[in-house]
């Protein structure tokens, strides 16, 4: 489960539920404008010891689309919450602006 939150008018975050993850088990990457959060935990840790697998810690891989101006700023992981921080980068020459009238 995730949510994509407007923090400010130009900035976003993605936030990951990611109980029983640590920052080891994740794995980031922003390439060609594709943000790729997946999971490399081992599926193998004490099986032999489960008798309930009610968390699961499958294999997991979630892929965005980031539009040219967007800018991937910061990472975070707290409490099981992955956030992952985005800017929006709007030119000079395309953000709104007054004319005035001779």
């Amino acid at each position: 489960p995730y949510n994509i939150i407007k923090t400010a008018e130009n900035s976003y975050n993605i936030e990951f539920a990611l109980a029983g993850f640590s920052k080891n088990d994740i794995d980031i990457l922003f390439q060609d404008n594709e943000l790729v959060i997946r999971s490399k935990k081992n599926n193998e840790d004490n099986e032999q010891n489960i008798i309930h697998r009610g968390i699961s810690n499958r294999h997991f891989e979630k892929k965005f689309r980031i539009s040219d101006d967007v800018e991937v700023k910061e990472a975070s992981l707290e409490n099981g919450l992955l956030t992952i921080g985005l800017d929006r980068i709007i030119p000079e020459h395309k953000k709104a602006r007054n004319i005035p009238i001779n």
